[in-house]
């Protein structure tokens, strides 16, 4: 059952292909390539969806800059 869930609900990502899908099928390009370039933007939201590459990167930026805070104690301000 495409779509589906593991509590049998719609599967997490569903939407996001669905809008692939849809682009994909309403674009007016001659070839599949072109199509999928039109799509592309569909096509990397399903997958952010799905793998959460981007979120992964911006939390371990958000944490390296918070550790590189917190070990640089007080901040200093000009000799005073």
């Amino acid at each position: 059952m495409a779509g589906m869930g593991l509590s049998s609900q719609t599967a997490r990502c569903y939407d996001w292909y669905m809008d692939y899908l849809k682009c994909m099928d309403e674009s007016k390009a001659p070839t599949i390539a072109t199509r999928r370039e039109e799509c592309m933007e569909w096509l990397e939201d399903y997958n952010e969806c799905l793998h959460r590459d981007k979120e992964r990167t911006r939390r371990q930026l958000v944490e390296r800059e918070r550790l590189k805070q917190l070990s640089g104690g007080p901040a200093k301000h000009g000799g005073h």
